[in-house]
């Protein structure tokens, strides 16, 4: 019997893939297990094979058979919930951002303080850019002096923020830290080269594929590894709320204790998700400094002379990909024909 389900789970695990494994049944299988045997009081415990105890030397039971079983069910939901279960730790399902308003007011100051002179001065000269673009009129002494300010702003704000933690983009600002490390990681491809991660992404997977495997798989790992923390620090959320409610209600002092170490663990859990997201935004972040060039040679697109030109570039391309008409793809250059 034991040989049996252990063979059971290795098939699960091969059918189901490492995902699964890891980042579905591990966070559902601590969970289950913290209700069945801490929580819910010994007489209600579910045991739907009560023929297996005392097998084994007691080595294995019904109830731990059932626990396995539960937790494998559960797994199957808890992953396609990854979107909304991403959305909840960003701050950015409905209402959130009331809810979360005094972080979300901690992030306004801090963005207006460090953040929001840099903004405004990226879109002033994009706006000289932009009029440059349509009407060959560039005002360099205008130029060169708002990058003159850029550079004393980016000063100021390294002084207190090494690396970026929050977007320049007001409009990405989320109230928690895990939502803001993924704005910056969107908002870099948009900010340096105009590409929009959401409509290049995919197709610079393509490229990694056969041009840098090697980076594709960290960011895939890196990505495992930020679903993991938020899937343990969902469950364990949830397991702390419930050993609160159950202290209260059944006057179990004791499981205070297990809701404030389940709530550090969250803490624990939650700071290590950051990290890692953070980590995998600077793998993205290389992919597109790396392989851009290797994207528009599959569009068969020539590669423009500066950033300011190959801005306008990708903001062509990403509207011909999204709209579709071929007038932005003609305004393109196309590679020269080689012989």
């Amino acid at each position: 019997m034991l040989d049996n389900l252990t063979s059971l789970i290795e098939g699960a695990i091969n059918k189901l893939g490492l995902t699964f494994f890891l980042s579905g049944w591990v966070p559902m299988l601590i969970g289950t297990a913290l209700n069945q045997y801490v929580l819910v009081q010994s007489g209600s415990i579910w045991n739907f094979f009560p023929e297996l105890d005392g097998l084994w030397l007691g080595l294995f039971s019904g109830q731990l058979l059932t626990t396995i079983l539960i937790s494998l069910g559960l797994a199957l939901l808890l992953l396609p919930l990854n979107t909304p279960i991403t959305r909840l730790f960003e701050g950015l399902l409905p209402g959130m951002k009331v809810v979360l308003y005094p972080l979300l007011a901690l992030k306004q100051r801090k963005h207006k303080r460090l953040y929001a002179d840099i903004h405004a001065r990226h879109l002033e000269r994009r706006q000289l850019l932009t009029t440059y673009e349509l009407s060959g009129e560039y005002d360099e002494e205008a130029d060169f002096g708002i990058q003159e300010v850029l550079e004393q702003l980016h000063k100021n704000r390294e002084k207190e923020d090494v690396i970026q933690r929050l977007p320049y983009d007001p409009g990405r600002l989320t109230p928690t830290c895990f939502g803001n490390a993924w704005a910056v990681m969107e908002e870099y491809p948009l900010l340096r080269y105009g590409m929009d991660s959401m409509i290049f992404w995919p197709y610079l997977r393509t490229i990694l594929t056969v041009e840098n495997p090697a980076l594709l798989q960290q960011i895939d790992n890196q990505k495992l590894l930020v679903d993991i923390m938020i899937h343990l620090s969902f469950v364990l959320g949830i397991v702390s709320v419930e050993s609160l409610v159950f202290a209260i209600s059944q006057a179990r002092w004791g499981l205070l204790i297990l809701a404030g170490g389940l709530v550090l663990l969250f803490a624990l859990f939650y700071r290590a998700g950051v990290n890692y997201t953070r980590a995998m935004g600077l793998s993205i972040s290389q992919s597109f400094d790396l392989c851009r060039k290797k994207l528009l040679n599959a569009f068969d697109l020539k590669m423009p002379d500066d950033l300011d030109d190959e801005y306008w570039a990708w903001m062509r391309l990403s509207a011909f990909i999204r709209r579709g008409e071929p007038y932005y793809f003609n305004m393109l250059d196309r590679k020269e024909e080689k012989g």
